[in-house]
């Protein structure tokens, strides 16, 4: 027989008046990742040949993506997880606007090298050829899950090797090339942790969120949420104080940030609407504009005065 939750802790029925909030809060935000979506067709079909493009469309999809799966948590109730969410979206988004912020076509080009090193990198580690591999394999005799699980090989890894190689003698990868291995030369070999590192670049997301103009948006959505994604946040606004002497557990699914995740979600969407607008679909930011006082303004300019839970209706669930 299934496990019944613990309704004290965990209440699976959403109090109507807040059911109703997050419902609205979670329609606001599919309609961004619809209107998104739309943009991101418009623009598939503008754009020329060329690498540097996938890169653009990769990125605008993960930002959408990540936006999207938000919608879903919030309207059940789970804002508190949201908040990973949007350290990764911001962190995305700060790829995404340093890659049109200038140069596009070679930080396109710079970003694609990098993968494709990591890449050999990564089936380093299989290949029993190359020095990484007996690296990998002490540290996962070590590792207490790993050390017991056998370890396939990859097929082709050879094949695979000398294709990614074949990449870096197209031409449109010779410029990004030479950059990178200036890089190494000028960082004792050490290949650069972040694209956008070359070209001699931010070093860390936080000259980057500098760089681009959102130094405050670090310390709030990276810096102090960085306990969350690491698993040591587990006190802050979990631990409550009933009175003196005596605390108390929050429950789960508690919707007091679903306002502010809202705003922070479409926030992000429509930066990246604007700015791959204005790179691929000038003549259309007009048609983006009417949308946004159309289906958006309003209820998004509210969210700063919504409050889900306050004083009268302290709990979001019956």
């Amino acid at each position: 027989m299934p496990t019944n939750p613990l309704g004290k802790i965990i209440p699976r029925t959403i109090r109507p008046d807040a059911k109703k909030l997050l419902d609205h809060f979670s329609d606001l935000i599919e309609e961004v990742v619809n209107f998104g979506l739309q943009v991101f067709g418009w623009c598939v079909d503008k754009a020329t040949k060329g690498d540097e493009n996938a890169v653009a469309f990769l990125m605008y999809r993960n930002i959408i993506e990540i936006i999207d799966a938000t919608s879903v948590l919030v309207r059940h109730s789970c804002s508190e997880p949201c908040k990973i969410f949007l350290r990764s979206l911001f962190e995305s988004f700060l790829n995404f606007n340093y890659l049109f912020e200038k140069d596009f076509n070679s930080r396109g080009m710079d970003f694609l090298v990098c993968h494709r090193h990591k890449e050999i990198i990564s089936l380093g580690r299989f290949n029993p050829k190359d020095p990484l591999y007996a690296e990998y394999q002490d540290k996962k005799g070590r590792d207490i899950i790993s050390k017991d699980i056998p370890q396939k090989p990859v097929p082709d890894i050879e094949e695979r090797l000398e294709s990614i190689n074949k990449i870096f003698e197209l031409p449109s990868y010779k410029e990004s090339g030479i950059e990178y291995e200036r890089y190494k030369s000028e960082h004792k070999g050490r290949p650069p942790k972040n694209w956008y590192s070359m070209r001699n670049g931010p070093n860390s997301i936080y000259q980057l969120a500098d760089y681009l103009g959102f130094p405050a948006q670090y310390e709030i959505l990276y810096r102090s949420w960085s306990g969350l994604v690491h698993g040591t946040d587990i006190i802050n606004e979990k631990l409550l104080m009933v009175e003196e002497g005596v605390a108390a557990f929050s429950q789960l699914r508690y919707p007091s940030d679903a306002p502010f995740v809202t705003q922070m979600a479409i926030t992000f969407g429509l930066s990246a609407i604007n700015i791959i607008s204005n790179h691929y679909l000038p003549e259309k930011l007009n048609e983006n504009a009417d949308w946004y006082k159309r289906e958006i303004e309003d209820s998004y300019l509210s969210l700063k005065k919504i409050k889900i839970i306050d004083a009268d209706n302290p709990l979001p669930s019956t």
